[in-house]
């Protein structure tokens, strides 16, 4: 079997050098030059992984993106930066990328990684102890009564457990990893959306004012999910 992997990139020379990798591996890749594009790509096919360029994304649509995509690829996640740092890395690796690269990327280094990683996949009895200690303080946040489990996507009140829609758990999640600081609506946007729709305020209040009902005691006065009038939102 063929390994077909799914490449996010605007850039000519990395898209060059994944063909002369991927010709010599016998591997393919279908090429989407935009977020969106490699979500609705993923519906349509099933792929060993995925090539994600941050050249032209920033980082929290990466995150976004990747918190979105994550349970559907049973497979390697590899993102390429131009500029890596401490702090891209700690917040990509918690959103369960696999490997998170440089540009320019080094072919020689490059293919056995990939080869490593798809190894590993088809050996998932290797990740058993891995996953028992996933569950650790960087994954789960506490709040009153909530738990919030960014590993497992799920949230509990008082132990039981509330069902939210997966874009209501981003924007949670979103908020919970920035605790304390005022976020703006159209960065709520760019942060869980990751691209640009219509009528941001109305598009954050709605998602907003429904996790308030589904999480807060009183929902007209909340004491987590607060609002900032004139500025936006925060959680504490």
């Amino acid at each position: 079997m063929t390994n077909k992997f799914l490449l996010m990139s605007q850039q000519d020379t990395l898209v060059q050098e994944l063909q002369n990798i991927c010709k010599k591996a016998h591997w393919k890749f279908e090429l989407v030059t935009t977020p969106t594009g490699l979500v609705v790509a993923l519906e349509k096919e099933k792929i060993s992984g995925i090539w994600w360029d941050m050249t032209e994304v920033s980082l929290d649509t990466t995150i976004a993106t990747m918190t979105l995509i994550r349970h559907q690829v049973q497979g390697p996640i590899t993102i390429f930066t131009p500029r890596l740092t401490e702090r891209i890395q700690r917040k990509l690796y918690r959103a369960r990328v696999d490997d998170v690269l440089a540009t320019p990327i080094i072919p020689s280094i490059f293919r056995p990684l990939i080869e490593q990683r798809l190894w590993t996949y088809h050996y998932p009895q290797l990740h058993s102890l891995a996953d028992q200690e996933k569950a650790t303080e960087d994954t789960v946040m506490t709040a009153g009564a909530w738990q919030i489990n960014q590993e497992s996507y799920t949230v509990t009140k008082n132990g039981e457990t509330i069902a939210l829609t997966p874009k209501e758990f981003q924007l949670l999640s979103y908020l919970v990893d920035h605790q304390g600081q005022v976020l703006s609506r159209d960065q709520l946007v760019n942060g869980v959306w990751g691209y640009d729709i219509l009528d941001t305020s109305r598009i954050v209040d709605i998602h907003i004012s429904h996790l308030r009902d589904k999480l807060e005691d009183d929902s007209q006065h909340p004491t987590h999910l607060l609002t900032v009038r004139g500025f936006g939102y925060k959680f504490v």
